[in-house]
């Protein structure tokens, strides 16, 4: 399989673009598109219709069933969800219409992996990091991050203490064309969790320049900064070179 050469994009973020049958990615142009989120989760769903405003995005339809995430990268892991839903789409364009959209009409199936990297761990929990402490459900979030900060425990200063969170994205074409971004948010882990907002490790991770834990941040705040926004900036100037967002939207609907 090719692979274009990296270039880099917004701080942060690198991006490349591949075929997902082998071949070369094409250039054809394309009115603008929705994009629709391979993912159950809530929060993502609000965050990336941000990131990627004004370009809409749609939550995964009731019914996909997504493949588990593996260990091998968050790539892989992106790519696999977004091409489950791509075909899902393909299978029962039901799906679509239900959603207002034409089958075949312009739309991207889009998904991410994401997750916290420490360098004292040897940048685990990496992939594992939403299934770090072995927990499901509500309690999943906590059981993750004090697991993190027991195995953090006399780690000191910045370079101890030295995280990031890194984000891979994946869109899909309907023709199964596929396009990747990255980014990383650069920070450090807290000693104990501060804060009542966001999710996931947001607690205990502190950026760069910043004294405050994500979870004490305001989300549009978040929205900027974050790495899964440095990611979606990146995926949206691959799209734009290959002439797949070569159109902009009009208003969202409200």
């Amino acid at each position: 399989m090719r692979e274009r050469a990296q270039r880099p994009t917004t701080a942060g973020a690198v991006v490349s673009a591949r075929d997902a049958r082998g071949g070369e990615t094409g250039a054809a142009q394309a009115p603008a598109v929705r994009f629709v989120l391979a993912s159950g989760n809530r929060h993502k769903a609000r965050e990336f219709g941000a990131i990627l405003a004004p370009f809409r995005v749609d939550a995964m339809p009731a019914g996909v069933e997504l493949p588990p995430e593996g260990s091998e990268s968050f790539a892989a892991n992106a790519r696999a969800k977004a091409e489950a839903l791509a075909r899902a789409a393909a299978a029962d364009p039901a799906l679509l219409t239900g959603l207002g959209l034409e089958p075949g009409g312009p739309v991207l199936y889009l998904a991410d992996d994401s997750g916290l990297e420490v360098e004292a761990l040897g940048w685990a929990p990496g992939v594992m990091s939403a299934r770090y402490a072995g927990v499901d459900g509500p309690g999943a979030d906590r059981a993750n991050y004090e697991r993190l900060l027991r195995e953090m425990r006399g780690l000191v200063g910045p370079l101890g203490r030295r995280a990031r969170f890194v984000c891979s994205v994946v869109a899909v074409t309907p023709a199964m064309t596929y396009h990747t971004a990255s980014g990383q948010w650069w920070g450090a882990i807290a000693e104990a969790p501060r804060g009542e907002g966001g999710f996931g490790y947001d607690p205990v991770f502190v950026p760069e320049g910043s004294t405050l834990s994500v979870a004490e941040w305001p989300q549009a705040a978040k929205d900027r900064s974050s790495h899964r926004a440095r990611a979606g900036r990146a995926l949206i100037d691959v799209l734009r070179g290959e002439g797949l967002l070569h159109a902009e939207p009009g208003p969202r609907p409200g």
